[in-house]
């Protein structure tokens, strides 16, 4: 269950109150062991918890395929992750610093760290609304609680979709799924219900999937991540208009 049932006392501004129940999102520890050691403790929704875990090792750059993975095991509230070889940790996270500052104009030379998406799919502005319509009829979760983020990542195929209370959490699931269903990313779309800053669209250029949207705005770090990488980053889909703040993909109208 990713729910709980809670008591609440509502309070209003004419001085009555009122006793309730509600619902409120469940988050537990997720603790991430790597190599026999302690990596990781995310703040996640309950289930999906092998998907975040292949999403977040391959987002954070430890993996670059589900090939690197000797094995997985999945207890309460922990992943066991074996890998091929020894892993450098602190240049692994260096390495994340490296990419946001150099797509952000702080670094000399960006073609060692960020490397460009390539163009893959075109820009359809009419997949978009109709993924947003899934984001949101999906996410039931959001819809009793109010406390969860949403993602989408939609490919030929087929679409995957996660819930979670982390909008970090929710991208790392559905490309962990995408990653573990060897999915070419380069023909995929990835929608969020979340803000898009740097570190978010950081992990859609680490995949090579080539458009990203929210329902949500985007950051400026998002934006430079967004243009230093040639993705298109589509924000504020509303209804019949959207915000394309980087379009190097093709596009023909609406």
């Amino acid at each position: 269950m990713s729910v709980q049932e809670v008591s609440v006392r509502r309070v209003y501004s004419d001085g009555r109150e009122e006793h309730r129940d509600d619902v409120v999102a469940k988050d537990v520890p997720v603790c991430l062991f790597v190599n026999g050691g302690p990596y990781r403790t995310l703040i996640a929704s309950p289930g999906m918890h092998e998907e975040l875990a292949v999403g977040h090792i391959y987002n954070e750059g430890l993996i670059s395929s589900v090939e690197d993975i000797v094995e997985m095991v999945v207890k309460v509230n922990r992943v066991d992750i074996t890998l091929v070889g020894q892993i450098d940790f602190l240049e692994t996270q260096m390495t994340t610093y490296k990419l946001l500052t150099t797509a952000c104009g702080d670094a000399s030379s960006s073609d060692s760290y960020l490397k460009r998406v390539s163009p893959g799919v075109g820009f359809d502005p009419s997949l978009i609304r109709t993924l947003v319509k899934a984001l949101n009829d999906r996410s039931s979760v959001f819809k009793s609680t109010g406390g969860t983020h949403s993602a989408i990542l939609h490919s030929e195929s087929t679409d995957f979709f996660a819930e979670d209370v982390g909008r970090h959490n929710a991208l790392d699931k559905v490309i962990g799924a995408g990653l573990m269903k060897g999915v070419d990313f380069s023909g995929c779309v990835l929608g969020s219900s979340g803000r898009l800053a740097g570190e978010m669209v950081l992990k859609t250029a680490r995949a090579g999937i080539p458009v990203v949207f929210s329902v949500s705005a985007p950051l400026l770090s998002g934006i430079m991540v967004a243009e230093e990488a040639g993705l298109t980053l589509v924000g504020f889909v509303r209804g019949n208009r959207m915000n394309l703040y980087t379009s190097p993909q093709t596009y023909d109208g609406f």
